[in-house]
């Protein structure tokens, strides 16, 4: 059972100006309770009664006296209004598909209150008041994975949730799934009884996909710092030129996310012992010389790295920006009033619109799948020049600690190439295949949660990418180690390093490494791992 008492809290205030992703993920996680402001109990209680003031004036108000969507023309007797409401939510429940996880839900249970404690829903404090103790207290709705399509918001997951405040539905409590109506009366929380409007309230809105990607971008930017990491310890693996990474190079090019990139990079190498150390034509001052003669002459090797290693700040720079992007067009959509109609709480008009539609987030969360698909491109390359002793300055084939004998890493590069292949598939955008839906009046719908919920899919794979890239490389290390007496890692790869080799140890011979992957993925999203953050 949850110690509600023990936890922080966060207080709403209608405005919540101050709220930030990170504030989302702590509350889905169950680290906060939520606390209302008297002011906006009260506040909240005026623009209800502006509300009912209308309907008594028989102003004819979509939803609330009349039917919903493509029945919107037919007005509802006024005894029936609540009842209406109820209603609402018995057709709309009709979801598919395996059930939310818990922190999808509990981010979702939030921002519902963010929405409507702006106070343009119409809705009575008890409301908000009624799913904050379902939070406080750890109920979970099952709320199924499929049914929305962005358009009315996320009308058919939300209206589990909307559910299970009347008593209805399943949940999970105390680690167990109950009916609602057990679970309420085990947290002594009154059933809520719904007045006209407040089932449209709690359906209507994008609160389940901006859970999905509010979370999903935390994950994002969570598994990206480790894919920075891992490109630090595959350049030390390759003995590559840490020159590329010359400040005065990114500078040049202005663009933040490229710098941010190349600054953790240099953090990470910051010991030159091995830079260009296969190379014995540099003189002192780092250059590389040559003799006059008028015949070709040779190096030990190139004079600048294949792109994956030395455009890495260029190609990957685009993705901490799209990340800090995302983050702004997220916390406006958390923090809006996002159902409809909107009513005045000053004045009670009502206000039809759409701002339930998800098209910026499914927009956004379109973009970081093509993001998510970059940087596993990038990881695959260079894995494919770890793997190869042609481009991996003198490793054994498939980083293989005897080859012929033990086949080394060659298992977990077929299998990183089926995750990379996956990914390219699952990249293309959702928005794109909007389709008209429900008598016509939803002709153009957004997949918002299509787009979050590919997202979300997507990084679990990509978690994975990345874990395998940096067994490979700490495996190029040791073997660089063994071979190289002279080989030495800079200070803040040698700390990433040993904190994956506590983990799991050097590949000696041939076995089983599924379970080398899992912990690394673990450790990565616990940030068990001494990685450098991009503090975006």
């Amino acid at each position: 059972m949850i110690d509600i008492s023990q936890k922080d809290k966060f207080l709403i205030n209608g405005d919540n100006s101050n709220l930030e992703i990170k504030d989302i993920i702590s509350i889905s996680k169950g680290e906060k309770n939520i606390i209302f402001n008297e002011d906006l109990l009260e506040f909240l209680q005026k623009g209800r009664e502006q509300l009912e003031k209308k309907l008594k004036e028989n102003v004819a108000i979509y939803g609330i006296n009349t039917g919903f969507g493509g029945n919107g023309d037919l007005i509802i007797p006024f005894d029936k209004l609540d009842y209406h409401q109820s209603n609402l939510l018995d057709f709309l429940t009709c979801g598919t598909g395996d059930y939310f996880g818990d922190q999808y839900v509990r981010g979702t249970q939030f921002i519902i209150i963010i929405a409507l404690s702006k106070g343009w829903s119409g809705v009575r404090p008890i409301v908000i008041q009624t799913l904050a103790q379902h939070l406080n207290k750890g109920i979970i709705p099952q709320v199924p994975m499929h049914g929305s399509v962005g358009a009315s918001g996320d009308l058919i997951p939300l209206s589990y949730i909307a559910n299970v405040l009347c008593g209805k539905g399943m949940v999970k409590y105390n680690e167990k799934i109950m009916d609602a109506s057990d679970a309420l009366k085990l947290a002594s929380i009154e059933p809520l009884v719904l007045k006209s409007k407040e089932g449209l309230a709690l359906v209507n809105g994008t609160r389940v996909m901006s859970s999905v990607s509010c979370i999903s971008i935390n994950k994002f930017e969570t598994i990206l710092n480790a894919a920075i990491g891992s490109v630090a310890l595959v350049v030390e693996g390759l003995l590559a030129s840490k020159d590329h990474y010359d400040m005065r190079i990114h500078n040049l090019k202005n663009h933040p996310g490229q710098i941010l990139i190349a600054q953790i990079l240099n953090e990470y190498l910051n010991n030159k012992n091995n830079n260009n150390s296969n190379n014995n034509n540099k003189n002192d001052n780092g250059y590389i010389t040559v003799t006059q003669s008028d015949d070709i002459q040779k190096l030990d090797k190139s004079v600048q790295e294949v792109y994956s290693l030395r455009c890495a700040p260029q190609i990957l720079g685009i993705v901490p920006e799209n990340i800090s992007n995302a983050k702004i067009v997220l916390k406006r959509e958390v923090l809006s009033a996002n159902d409809n109609p909107l009513i005045d709480p000053y004045t009670g008009d009502p206000l039809s619109g759409g701002n339930f539609m998800g098209n910026h987030i499914a927009r956004t969360m379109d973009g970081i799948k093509l993001d998510i698909t970059l940087v596993a491109n990038h990881l695959h390359s260079l894995v494919a020049l770890m793997m190869h002793s042609g481009f991996s300055k003198g490793l054994p084939n498939s980083l293989s600690p005897n080859p012929g004998i033990y086949q080394g890493y060659k298992g977990m590069q077929i299998s990183q190439t089926s995750l990379v292949v996956w990914l390219r598939q699952e990249a293309s955008p959702a928005c794109i295949h909007s389709l008209t839906t429900e008598q016509f009046n939803q002709d153009i719908i957004s997949l918002g949660l299509h787009s979050a919920n590919g997202a979300a899919s997507m990084l679990n794979k990509l978690c994975d990418i990345v874990s395998m890239t940096l067994i490979m490389a700490c495996q190029s290390i040791n073997l660089r180690m063994k071979s190289v007496e002279s080989f030495k890692l800079s200070n803040n790869t040698h700390k990433l390093y040993s904190s994956i080799k506590k983990l799991i140890p050097p590949l000696e011979s041939d076995r089983a490494t599924d379970i080398d992957v899992k912990k690394i993925t673990n450790a990565i999203l616990q940030n068990k791992l001494d990685l450098i953050n991009l503090k975006l």
